[in-house]
């Protein structure tokens, strides 16, 4: 009754209304967040997680990756990066930015706010044995709310089936 009223708008123009200001300020943070996060190609595997929360690495020295290992396989070095290439590829979020000889670099984007992660894989021989190393990590903020946690133990289980 009185906020059929309201300033002389029904409730299917004020409805409208608002639904219209949050779709323009969900495309304006996404915007923000995309702006804020540009893509930078990385030549190679990181050293180290360097904000420890916002970060999930299977590797030398693992950060949360609770209960995983370096995956090792019995291959070569080519077989197993084209799998690797072919899983990342499968991914509707997924996209690799940078791919050399041993190394991945790509990019996952979460579903509603859009925020950027990026991912980097090495692949490299050690005592006749491939070995797989992984990282996981968000561009921006602190802390990640254990989505990299739920992509490495994914991604670690895809790519320990090949």
């Amino acid at each position: 009754m009185l906020l059929d009223n309201l300033y002389g708008l029904s409730m299917y123009q004020i409805l409208s209304s608002f639904i219209i200001l949050i779709l323009v300020g969900y495309f304006f943070m996404i915007n923000i967040i995309y702006f804020l996060s540009p893509n930078k190609k990385w030549e190679s595997f990181p050293e180290r997680c360097k904000i420890k929360t916002k970060c999930t690495r299977v590797a030398d020295k693992n950060n949360r990756g609770y209960g995983l290992k370096p995956i090792e396989i019995k291959d070569n070095i080519d077989n197993v990066q084209k799998k690797i290439v072919a899983i990342v590829n499968s991914k509707p979020r997924m996209k690799i930015i940078n791919q050399k000889d041993g190394f991945i670099h790509a990019t996952d984007v979460t579903p509603f706010f859009r925020f950027y992660d990026d991912i980097a894989i090495k692949i490299f021989q050690e005592n006749d044995k491939i070995k797989i190393w992984m990282q996981s990590q968000s561009r921006l903020g602190l802390h990640d709310l254990g989505v990299n946690e739920k992509r490495i133990q994914e991604l670690h289980k895809e790519l320990s089936a090949i």
